[in-house]
């Protein structure tokens, strides 16, 4: 019975260091993009809608 418990234990174990393994392979594979970029690109978006609903004509 305790052969047992140490396995489950062990494959439990190599089950989350490849989980961990996965995804850090996918964060470092991902493009993220910094927040203050986000940020700057959405208050260059806004302002530009309130232009545009300011005066329509543009």
């Amino acid at each position: 019975m305790s052969r047992n418990v140490i396995r489950q234990q062990r494959d439990a174990i190599g089950q989350d260091a490849r989980f961990r393994r996965e995804v850090q392979i996918g964060l470092d594979a991902a493009d993220l993009v910094p927040g203050d970029d986000v940020e700057a690109e959405a208050i260059a978006w806004r302002t530009e809608i309130r232009r545009k609903l300011t005066d329509p004509a543009s």
